[in-house]
């Protein structure tokens, strides 16, 4: 008897791999198990960072500066699972430069700190986005990162804790507004409008940004050779330059929380996300399934070379401390980097010529 159930149970699961996902399916699962998850993740934790750092300003000790950075580095992570598919609404709210851009206009923010206005969060919303954001929030909470990024409680001011708190609050606003639109009203202009998930997971003819599944699917795959080459060929090759003489600190992402890396490697999970159709307990199928049906040595050398992408960004990390912006002005860190760079650029050169192309086959 106990025969006959394993060979039924065998045959039930050769049964299940035989039959391979609809692009209908990977489309399904990719808009609401992966990128609406995505979203909703980063709408909690920003909500977190919110109260961490009111409660930093509240009570400014060493226990709730460390949870508020703390608190920082676990926002990250969803929005830099995000970066694969920065379309819909992250692009046509505008929202993603008021959470992430960079570098941080210190000048600026130092100016605005010695002065009189009082800080509210409308006051932040009103200035220009280098002056807001993740990167606004990482610099007061972290200190300048050059040579540290363990800044003592005593040093925050009473016009920085107030600056952090509005800024926190206001990015709690504009990531539970894109969790909003991706839920369920992509165009607050329009309230009839429903959520980008609905539009993105039914193409067709009525629909007036997808009119096929093959649009969806070349959305995906776009966004994931996006990042691909902007990791590589900006976030990474521009600070690093061409020489340790060139250099520049300035440029790099995340530089005061020491948190580079772990943003480039979340980058590279966004593709890995979309690819398999993997985000935290979902499983697939992603767009791997799609090209499983072609050429399954490539499906499997894909993801392969995705997360071998992600332990070369690991590997730069400096064995005496210090993150990406200290990497780069050693010999054997920049050696690591451009390994790194090298491995990104081959995965985004097979994604265009070889992943691409399975869309027509």
């Amino acid at each position: 008897m106990k025969t006959l159930k394993m060979m039924a149970m065998a045959i039930a699961f050769m049964g299940l791999t035989a039959q391979a996902a609809t692009n209908k399916e990977i489309i399904n699962h990719i808009s609401y198990k992966v990128i609406l998850a995505t979203y909703n993740d980063l709408a909690t934790e920003a909500a977190n960072l919110s109260t961490a750092v009111s409660a930093l300003a509240a009570n400014p000790t060493t226990e709730t500066l460390t949870a508020a950075q703390n608190q920082w580095r676990v926002t990250r992570i969803p929005w830099e699972s995000s970066e694969a598919f920065l379309f819909g609404p992250v692009d046509s709210l505008g929202i993603d430069p008021m959470l992430d851009t960079w570098p941080l206009n210190k000048l600026d923010l130092d100016a605005v700190l010695s002065g009189n206005r009082a800080i509210s969060t409308d006051f932040v919303r009103n200035l220009p986005v280098t002056l807001q954001g993740f990167h606004t929030i990482e610099y007061l909470l972290f200190g300048e990162g050059k040579t540290s990024n363990n800044k003592p409680v005593s040093s925050l001011t009473a016009k920085q804790l107030e600056y952090a708190k509005a800024t926190a609050a206001l990015l709690a606003e504009y990531t539970a507004n894109l969790a909003n639109a991706w839920s369920k009203n992509h165009d607050p202009e329009d309230p009839t409008t429903p959520g980008y998930v609905k539009i993105i997971s039914q193409p067709g003819v009525n629909n007036q940004i997808y009119s096929s599944e093959r649009a969806v699917m070349e959305e995906f795959i776009q966004g994931m050779i996006g990042i691909a080459d902007e990791v590589a060929n900006g976030k990474m090759s521009d600070p690093m330059g061409g020489d340790i003489a060139s250099a520049n600190m300035a440029l790099v992402e995340s530089p005061f929380a020491w948190n580079s890396l772990n943003d480039f490697s979340f980058n590279v999970r966004s593709i890995y996300s979309i690819y398999t159709g993997n985000y935290r307990d979902a499983k697939g199928p992603g767009v791997k399934a799609l090209v499983e049906k072609v050429d399954a040595e490539l499906a499997s050398r894909v993801e392969a070379d995705i997360l071998n992408c992600i332990q070369l960004i690991q590997a730069i990390r400096p064995a005496k401390g210090g993150d990406f912006g200290q990497a780069i002005f050693t010999h054997d860190g920049r050696a690591r980097t451009q390994k790194a760079i090298d491995a990104l650029n081959a995965l985004r050169e097979t994604l265009e010529s070889e992943v691409l192309p399975t869309l027509d086959m």
